[in-house]
């Protein structure tokens, strides 16, 4: 089942990462006629980081001990907002006119950060109600996990509703620091887990030699 829902999952963010690198693709060919807001760029970057660490992420999923309909449910419930993350965040393209960032992220921004919101709520849940159902975790590893949920999600909504530009920037930086801890430490957490199978593999061919 993992196989399955990992290639399902795979897509989805496939599609997701195509909506940000299609509009930063359209907006620097057309940067004659941008206003460029570098609150939009970054919330751009941390769409698309979110969904790289989250599909870096899935390697865990191969631990569930149990799958069924309703577990596939739930780890949905938090890839279908991460979607819209990137989806939302990404500025429409016209052939005429000003394509002015500034004011597009001032009116859309509630409704990008609600999707960032709604991914840490459904990703807290989905660790919730999984605290048990992964071999290897320790009794209160969910609660480290949910520390770094709600770290996401005060920033989202700095960057969705704070009045001052400061503090929507500290939304906004916030989550690119947790983005590039989160890539380095699933970095190197991949690499530990791919040298300990190859180990392992090393052995059993040892033991059958």
């Amino acid at each position: 089942m993992f196989q399955h829902v990992s290639v399902l999952v795979s897509f989805i963010f496939a599609i997701a990462l195509t909506h940000v690198f299609s509009s930063a693709s359209q907006l620097l060919l057309a940067r004659d006629r941008v206003r460029y807001s570098a609150l939009l760029t970054v919330s751009m970057v941390n769409a698309a980081l979110g969904v790289i660490i989250n599909w870096l992420g899935l390697w865990e999923l191969q631990h569930i001990r149990q799958w069924s309909l309703a577990e596939v449910l739930l780890q949905l419930g938090w890839v279908i907002p991460n979607y819209f993350s990137c989806s939302l965040v990404a500025m429409p393209y016209s052939e005429s006119g000003l394509l002015d960032m500034s004011a597009f992220f001032e009116r859309q921004r509630r409704v990008i950060f609600s999707a960032t919101l709604a991914l840490s709520v459904m990703g807290g849940l989905a660790i919730y109600l999984d605290r048990n159902n992964f071999e290897g975790w320790k009794p209160n590893d969910w609660i480290g996990a949910q520390l770094l949920g709600l770290l996401l999600a005060v920033c989202a909504v700095l960057a969705g509703w704070a009045k001052p530009r400061w503090l929507q920037w500290v939304g906004v930086g916030g989550m690119f620091v947790q983005n590039i801890w989160f890539f380095c430490f699933l970095h190197a957490w991949l690499l530990t887990a791919s040298n300990e199978q190859s180990q392992l593999l090393r052995r059993a061919e040892a033991r059958n030699s």
